[in-house]
Formats: structure tokens, sequence, C-alpha cells
């Protein structure tokens, strides 16, 4: 039985499926068989919906929408255990019974790429269209059960916390792993493990009120460092120890010179570009080259050399190019992009000191970045407080 036009329904259950990597194997084979392989995943999934909707009796179970990798499924009956049944026992089978049968038969193909799969089922009250019009489900249930497909970690199979509450006999093969949109979030993985399932929502989504951070194993490139440059519009803040890096790709004789030419774009375009680096002669400094043990006063000393010399080559144009020492270790490096602006960004590193165990020798350029937006929640504002105290005029002194 059809979902009738006009009519609103309850209890329907929304199953949510999506072929994680699919950008992957699209570009890694060609276009028949990358999509012989999302067909194939198509029709498993519809045949076993609707073999477990015939096998329980289920009224309606409509496929809703497909779209290349992945699609939606409402599954309806006047008793929503019948439909709760076939949601959860399909997207469970389509975890362990179909998705490796899948793998099989495209491995025979010789399908380059990982197919994985992430299934959601949420539960709601949905209206099917309008009389003479199109045959979509409209409700908002629609967005969470998106939402959710979108957050579940790959192999794995997520419900809402208004399935779990009538889940019955399946409900003990979910773990309580977060929370989303207001709604608890549990979680079955391919495995049946709790912990797989608590470790794998942790490295999808992280602790609760995390935000995204980019994350650099290592120094950014000089071109990455470009972009940040070119993105400004008023004002840059280079803070360090030295900034050999810095220094190096003002005067650097290779060409090239793209950090450089950035730099001369936006200070040509009207932008301010502080440089800030430790006092040569502060007792910070004096700690920090008795750890490393090297001579840090001379590596400062030679990069204001290396300030000077860039202002002395480009002239007037250099002339917002200014550079100061502080006396205060501020404790990580930092690129900061308009800082006073309400969509700064800040590349940002925190120190970790040269390590003396043998065979480990870590710099502090070897060690993560971070980029810090408006995506990342409060750190962002907390670093831009730190950074405004570094450059409080009070700290500094100005010597280019």
């Amino acid at each position: 039985m059809a979902f009738g036009q006009g009519h609103t329904y309850d209890n329907v259950y929304l199953l949510v499926v999506d072929a994680s990597g699919y950008s992957s194997v699209v570009a890694h084979n060609p276009l028949d068989r990358a999509a012989h392989a999302f067909d194939l995943l198509r029709e498993r999934t519809v045949a076993r919906v609707h073999a477990l909707a015939a096998e329980l009796g289920c009224a309606r179970a409509d496929l809703w929408s497909w779209r290349g990798d992945g699609g939606m499924l409402a599954i309806h009956d006047e008793s929503e255990s019948v439909a709760r049944d076939v949601a959860l026992g399909a997207a469970r089978d389509l975890l362990r019974v179909d998705l490796p049968a899948v793998r099989a038969e495209l491995a025979d193909t010789e399908l380059r790429g990982e197919l994985r799969l992430r299934v959601a089922v949420h539960k709601g009250t949905i209206r099917y269209g309008e009389p003479g019009a199109t045959g979509a489900i409209h409700s908002p249930v629609i967005n969470l059960a998106a939402h959710l497909e979108e957050l579940t970690p790959a192999d794995c199979l997520a419900v809402s916390e208004a399935v779990h509450r009538v889940a019955g006999p399946h409900a003990d093969h979910f773990e309580l792993v977060g929370a989303h949109e207001g709604s608890n979030v549990y979680l079955m993985t391919s495995s049946g493990s709790a912990s797989d399932a608590r470790r794998a929502w942790l490295a999808t989504t992280g602790l609760a009120g995390s935000r995204p951070v980019f994350a650099q194993p290592q120094r950014p490139s000089q071109l990455e460092k470009v972009r940040l440059v070119r993105a400004a519009r008023t004002d840059v803040i280079d803070s360090g120890t030295a900034l050999r890096t810095s220094s190096g790709y003002l005067t650097t004789a290779e060409r090239p010179a793209h950090y450089r030419d950035a730099v001369l774009a936006f200070l040509a375009r009207g932008g301010t570009y502080r440089c800030v680096l430790l006092d040569p002669d502060c007792a910070a400094t004096a700690t920090l080259a008795d750890y490393r043990g090297e001579d840090l006063p001379a590596k400062i000393h030679n990069s204001v050399t290396a300030f000077g010399l860039f202002k002395q080559r480009h002239g007037a144009v250099t002339d917002n190019l200014h550079v100061y020492q502080t006396r205060a270790f501020p404790g990580f490096a930092a690129i900061a992009v308009d800082l006073t602006s309400a969509d700064a960004m800040v590349l940002y590193s925190p120190y970790l000191m040269t390590m003396k165990i043998p065979g480990i020798h870590v710099e502090h350029g070897d060690s993560p970045h971070y980029l810090a937006t408006t995506s990342s929640g409060r750190l962002l504002p907390d670093l831009v407080g730190l950074l405004q105290a570094v450059v409080d005029p009070s700290a500094l002194r100005r010597v280019l």
C-alpha cells in the first residue's frame, strides 16, 4: 500500500543510507564501474527493506529518494512495532549482511576505492504531498534524519532518541554515544562492540561541545601561509620567538618568492603587517636558549636584520611592516588575520620544545599547527584575547 497524497502519517520511520567514500570511488574508476557499485548498493538496500516489509506485513515501505550514493526510505504501519522492526532490522542487515556481500561482488570487478556505509534511523510525523502535487514527503523530522546520517561514522548505524525509546528488543544492540540537535544518539557498529561504538563516535564528532579546528600535522607550507595573507583585509600579525621562517620567506633568493610577493601585495593595498618576536636580552629568551641549547639571541638579531633588509629593498611600500620585540613569552606561535574583526582567523602552534631523547628531534616547525576560524566556537575569541594581550602596545618595543 502506497503513501497517499495529502495524508499525514504518525510514527513514520525514516531510513537514511549513504555510501561513505563516494568521491574516492568515482575519482578512481571508470564511470560505468562506479555507477554499477552504487546501483548495486541501491538495489540491495531497496530489496532488503521490501523483503522484510513483505515478511512482517508492513503496510508501507517506499523509496523516497536516491541520489547516486545514497537515499532515504519511508516505512510505516498502523502497528508501529512492525514499522520499527522493518526499519531497524533492515538497517542492521544492510551493515552486517549486504555491505560485505556488495564488497565481495565488487571485488571481482576490480573496483578501486573503499565502499563504506553510514545508516541512520529517525521517526516522526510526515505529510505526504498534496492532492495533485508531487509525492514528496514533508516534515521537520527529515532534517534530523539527514543530519544524523551525516554525523554517523562509517560502517555504523545511528538512531535517534525517539527511535531508541521504543526500540524494544533492538535497544540492547545500541550504545549511547552523544547528542545532536537536542536528541541523544545511539550507535551500533558492524562489530556490535559497545567500545567500538563509543570510539567511532568520538573519532567522528570529538568531545561534547567541541568545534571544528583545522589541524596540520606539521608547519603549513609557504603556499598555505600565502593563502592566509591573501585572505587578510587590513591586518596580519606574525608572532613567535625568532620568526626565522617569516624573515627567510621575505628575503629569500629563491624564485618565485610566493610569500614575499603576497606580503608586498598586501602592504600595497594598505594592509598592516606586524611582526612580534622576543627581546634577545630578556629572561624568557635566556631560558629558552638554555633549554634548546642554541644561540637564540643571535637568531633573533638575524631575523631583525633580515626584516630591515626587506624594508630597505622594497622601500616605501613596506612602511606598514612593523617589527616589535616583547619580553613576555606567549607560549605559542601564531599568524593572525584581521584580529579585531568578527571573522578573524588564527593559525597557531603551541610550543613543543626540542625533544632531548635519542632518535627524536622535534623542532617547533615540526609540531602540529591549527587554524581556528568562526567555526571553532569559543576557541577563536580565547585565542584573539591572548594575542591582543601579546600585541598590546604597552608590552612591545618597536625596533623597525
